[in-house]
Order: structure tokens, then C-alpha cells, then sequence
């Protein structure tokens, strides 16, 4: 199952500051046009089974499966009205299905475009898609203009708001309008974005940017390994096991010229993969090339790792972040 993966950075300054206020950081869905229900609730002190919001948070959404479906035009002829529907196939974001020339949907396959549905349509007289959810329920009906003999595209849009507030449970009405809050939607393509919450309490797009000297950092040795890089790949479907074991236990090995992760963490039905380095040589690295170094050494070894027929990774297409550095000093 596809995820939408939203990364939320918290400012240090802030964060001391919102934890000091008691303040915990939400997220809640758009539906039907409003935000209502608290999805997610991150209190300011960790308990069991519930860590709390640091520096660098990621919230990994669960995209459900959805079905397609088409109609025809409506004809009337004197008392008669006749229309048709076909047999709903379901399938992912981020997958492609074909609709033959007798109006069969035929298995999807993992070679659609992430963040949409495609269907490559055979029917004839512009049959108008049908996007429905997993239960069944319409969501979408192009009524405008049907589907022409080609390619078709559906895309799902979801829209999440993120706020910190005092205290409510996961579950909830939200208490009151809620202000200074960040919007985020997926809407084709991507499914990663990041936003920050900056030192001046203002939600800003992308990672914060970082002051830290990177040469001194590369002469801290002195006080351990205070300097933590992270690259967050974000793929186009869903991981299968042997993807995702692959990953695991052999995507190190593609690391050359020395720099290799520390850390590499992904699970099956994942779209996301987070790549961490961490030592002496990350340090050195960081101070003489800055972050694009590591982007491009993930990059490079999924190219590889692509390319190696047992990886299960041959229909796979990815994007990356922009590399974070968290400094422990």
C-alpha cells in the first residue's frame, strides 16, 4: 500500500518553547471540504508507545486502495434510456491499468505515474472514468469529457493540515479554529513533501536551513560524532518483500568510495526510505562537499541496485529529499 510521507521540521528554538507551553502537534485531513477530526496527536513528553515531536518528524499517511471504473453516455431513444457501467478493477496510486476494447479492465501493473491512476483506455465512444474509493463510494466522475483511445489520468487529492495546540486525543473534534497552521497537499507526483516550523514561529516549505560551519564540523572530532545526515528516498509504488529486503541487506553494498550509511530503515508496503550517516568520514565529507555529496551516493546506489535483477526493484522509480544535518554538540 502507497503512503504519503510528510516531514516536519521543528525549528530547536520552537521546539524548546512549544514544549515549554504544553503544546502538542496535530495533524488532520481534509474531508469534505473541512478539517475536523484530529488524525494524529504528538504530545511534548514521550510516553510508552507514543514518542513524542523532536527536531526532524515524519508522519507516514496509509494511501487506500481505490477503484476504477467508466459510463457511457446516457441515449434516449423515444421511451428508452440506456447507459452502462463496467466491472471496477481496484488498484493504487501510482499504478496503471488497461480497459480493452470490449470494456474489461485488465490487472494493474506498477508502471504509472506517482501520485496518479492511469488508465490506457481501448473502449470506444469516450466512455467518462469513474474514480471510486475502496468501499465502492464515487469520488470522482468525469462528466466533462470522456476517456479518447490513449491515456487517461485520475488524481486523488489530499490536503492535511498541521498545527501545534493544547492537548487532544487522536480521535477528536477539533476543539476550536485552529491558527498558524500549515497546509499540505498531494495532488500528482511527489508523494513526500517537507515543511519546517522556523525560529520565527512561521511554517515555511522545505527543510530549515542550516548555519552550522561545516569545516569546524569536520574538525570536531575531538567531541565524538556530533553530525547526523539523513536522506529520505520516496518511491513510486509500494515495496514488495523482496524489494524491500533487498534494500535492507544489500542496497549497502552499492555505496562506493567509501561513503557508506549507518542506518537504513524501510519496511515492506513502504513508499519511503531513510538513509542516515553518521562518524568521522561523514564529517569530513560534509565539511569539504556540503550535502549534495550524500544525495548523490543514494542516488548512484539505487541506480545499482536498480539494475540488479534480484532486486525487485525494476519498475521502481524515486525522488530524494534534500539532505538534514542535525547537530548533537
Amino acid at each position: 500500500m502507497a503512503s504519503e510521507n510528510i516531514i516536519v521540521y521543528i525549528d530547536p528554538t520552537q521546539l524548546t518553547a512549544q514544549k515549554g507551553n504544553h503544546y502538542s502537534l496535530f495533524l488532520a485531513k481534509m474531508v469534505n471540504g473541512q478539517f475536523t477530526v484530529i488524525w494524529q496527536s504528538k504530545g511534548p513528553v514521550a510516553t510508552v508507545g507514543n514518542p513524542s515531536y523532536e527536531y526532524m518528524n515524519t508522519f507516514q499517511i496509509a494511501v487506500p486502495n481505490y477503484e476504477v471504473n467508466y459510463g457511457t453516455v446516457t441515449v434516449s431513444q423515444g421511451s428508452v434510456t440506456f447507459n452502462a457501467s463496467g466491472l471496477p478493477q481496484t488498484m493504487s496510486v501510482g499504478q496503471s491499468v488497461q480497459l480493452d476494447a470490449n470494456g474489461l479492465f485488465g490487472q494493474p501493473t506498477n508502471t504509472g505515474t506517482p501520485g496518479e491512476i492511469t488508465i490506457v483506455n481501448a473502449l470506444a465512444a469516450n466512455p467518462n472514468a469513474i474514480l471510486l474509493d475502496n468501499a465502492g463510494n464515487p469520488i470522482f466522475v468525469n462528466t466533462q469529457s470522456g476517456m479518447d483511445i490513449g491515456t487517461a489520468t485520475l488524481t486523488p487529492v489530499d490536503t492535511y493540515q498541521i498545527w501545534f495546540d493544547n492537548y487532544q486525543n487522536t480521535g477528536t473534534i477539533i476543539a476550536h479554529n485552529v491558527s498558524n497552521a500549515a497546509t499540505v497537499t498531494f495532488a500528482g507526483g511527489s508523494m513526500s513533501q517537507t515543511i519546517s516550523y522556523n525560529s520565527a514561529g512561521q511554517w515555511v516549505t522545505g527543510p530549515l536551513s542550516t548555519s552550522a560551519d561545516f569545516a569546524s564540523v569536520g574538525s570536531a572530532g575531538a567531541v565524538g560524532d556530533p553530525v547526523t545526515v539523513t536522506v529520505l528516498a520516496t518511491f513510486s509504488v509500494a515495496l514488495t518483500t523482496a524489494a524491500a529486503t533487498y534494500l535492507l541487506s544489500k542496497l549497502i553494498n552499492k555505496f562506493s568510495g567509501g561513503l557508506r550509511p549507518t542506518s537504513i530503515q524501510t519496511s515492506v508496503g513502504s513508499v519511503s526510505l531513510t538513509i542516515k550517516f553518521q562518524g568521522s568520514q561523514a564529517r569530513q565529507v560534509l565539511a569539504a562537499f556540503g550535502t549534495d555529496k550524500f544525495e548523490n551516493a543514494v542516488n548512484a546506489a539505487l541506480v545499482l541496485a536498480k539494475q540488479d535483477t534480484t532486486s525487485g526493484l525494476q519498475s521502481e522509480s524515486w525522488s530524494l529529499s534534500e539532505p538534514s544535518v542535525a547537530l548533537s554538540f
